[in-house]
């Protein structure tokens, strides 16, 4: 563990001062919601890449988030304190130049958890050789596949394949501290290995069981998913406005706020309308989709929302339209649900559990493309 914390200080310190004569520099790029499985594959791929690399060449890991930002995330800050890891000697997005960079060195670049890049990152994109993600395949943004090593699979977490690389191809510098790091966020994005939750893959199964074995994981999965749910729950020190913030994606021009509860309990919160506002106001959006998920006590349940100023707002108009076609194509099983501001939301519980944000990306984007061309 000591070398990883080492490499850790050496990758933050080489952004500060860029003063190493080195021969190139290797980024290794989170995706912009920068969530637990996120951050922990971008964590730990670097670290291997830096095992892997000739010593003129420094590898460094980038949650792509800032630095305020990423406390936000209670459940990642949560699993690197127990890790003994301090998020202050960690690269964020806010600490990185990337046009600075790529004119001072050679460089290289490994996407995690993503692969397209939003427009902040897409100056990286002559820079790509490597892609490791488990999302559906965006066909709107294609690699050269000569020039980029591509590993997608709907797995239930990307350090699943993280995990699977390194096991395969240089398992002793894995220790238990690094280890527990990626088991750690493999059981969180599976709901504890549960074939029931729909999350886990075979190979989320035989890589979680492969870590307990060799590293001595003895808690049970359950007990382990609760305690990170716990952590992914607190958010006391959080207002609604943070709250929208905490798991926030953009799918083409459409904020999609992960809440750690359901929207309709979020939109019980003592000024969460206001929230809503605020945040459509700072964004200059006029509609958001919230997607909500409640996971405690091993039962999953999850609802979405539109929200938007007007009801005749014809972005939500054509993204209600999407996810009503939707539901009969991915079986989402929608109930509508009232709220205290039927004129700005359009509320839905989701009876079809397996249903996740990712695999409604594919829908926003649709609706999106839509909107724009209209």
């Amino acid at each position: 563990m000591e070398s990883f914390l080492k490499f850790l200080k050496a990758s933050k310190n080489f952004v500060k001062t860029q003063v190493l004569d080195l021969e190139s520099v290797h980024l290794v790029l989170g995706n912009e919601s920068c969530d637990l499985d996120s951050s922990i594959a971008a964590l730990t791929l670097a670290y291997f890449l830096h095992k892997q690399t000739p010593k003129n060449t420094i590898t460094i890991p980038i949650l792509n988030v800032s630095r305020a930002d990423f406390k936000l995330h209670t459940e990642s800050t949560h699993v690197l304190q127990k890790a003994e890891v301090s998020i202050h000697d960690l690269v964020y997005r806010d600490d990185i130049n990337f046009k600075e960079i790529t004119s001072k060195y050679s460089v290289v670049v490994s996407l995690v958890d993503h692969h397209v890049l939003s427009k902040n990152d897409e100056i990286l994109a002559p820079y790509v050789r490597e892609i490791i993600d488990h999302r559906p395949v965006d066909s709107s943004y294609q690699w050269d596949s000569n020039k980029v090593q591509i590993r997608i699979e709907p797995v239930g977490s990307c350090c699943t394949l993280i995990a699977d690389k390194i096991l395969k191809s240089d398992p002793d510098i894995l220790c238990k501290s690094l280890a527990y790091l990626l088991y750690q966020t493999i059981i969180y994005d599976t709901i504890a290995l549960n074939p029931e939750n729909h999350k886990a893959t075979p190979l989320d199964i035989d890589t979680g069981y492969v870590l307990e074995q060799k590293f001595g994981f003895v808690e049970s999965r359950q007990e382990v998913f609760d305690k990170l749910w716990q952590a992914h729950n607190d958010v006391s020190h959080l207002t609604p406005l943070q709250l929208l913030s905490k798991d926030l994606k953009l799918v083409g021009g459409i904020y999609v706020p992960g809440l750690p509860m359901l929207v309709e309990d979020y939109l019980r919160l003592p000024g969460a309308i206001d929230a809503v506002e605020a945040f459509v106001e700072d964004h200059k959006v006029t509609c958001i989709l919230l997607i909500g998920l409640n996971a405690s006590n091993g039962k999953v349940e999850r609802d979405l929302a539109v929200y938007s100023r007007n009801i005749e707002d014809k972005l939500r108009k054509i993204l209600l339209e999407s996810l009503m076609k939707a539901d009969h194509e991915l079986d989402c099983r929608f109930e509508k649900r009232k709220t205290s501001c039927e004129d700005k939301i359009d509320l839905l519980h989701v009876y079809n559990i397996k249903l996740s944000r990712k695999q409604m990306v594919p829908v926003v984007k649709s609706a999106w493309k839509s909107y724009s061309e209209e």
